[in-house]
């Protein structure tokens, strides 16, 4: 299952307030994060997410589960889309927002990264990943 631990990473409702929908063309992809829910108990949000590769558009939910000093994002079992390119790269573009507003967390555990490096510039610093990019 793809994931990445974003670690010393703050907490879900900060990146709530934070988050703006993300929309990145490249091509004819497109990739959308649309809304950000935060379950009650503050540990757990899920990411309305949709992909759009070749024409065909998977929706799916990205899973943030807090931990103590991290963040691991992750797909939601539930939804379950084929693991796309695309579909890794929304979880990158996600997992850099994070690492923006926490500009102090670095990534742990991934089996992402030749997706992550994407996200980042050549510093190792988050780019932004709000709003559109082309």
């Amino acid at each position: 299952m793809p994931h990445v631990v974003i670690e010393e990473a703050g907490d879900l409702q900060e990146l709530f307030q934070a988050f703006v929908p993300i929309m990145h063309r490249a091509g004819t992809d497109i990739l959308k994060v649309q809304e950000f829910y935060v379950g009650r108990s503050g540990k757990e949000a899920l990411l309305e997410s949709v992909a759009i590769e070749r024409g065909i558009a998977r929706s799916f939910f990205v899973q943030l589960k807090r931990h103590e000093r991290s963040i691991t994002v992750r797909l939601l079992p539930a939804t379950d889309p084929e693991k796309t390119p695309a579909v890794k790269q929304v979880m990158a573009l996600i997992a850099g927002f994070i690492r923006t507003v926490y500009p102090a967390s670095h990534y742990g555990k991934t089996n992402l990264q030749e997706y992550l490096s994407v996200t980042t510039g050549l510093n190792g610093a988050p780019e932004s990943t709000g709003g559109e990019m082309t």
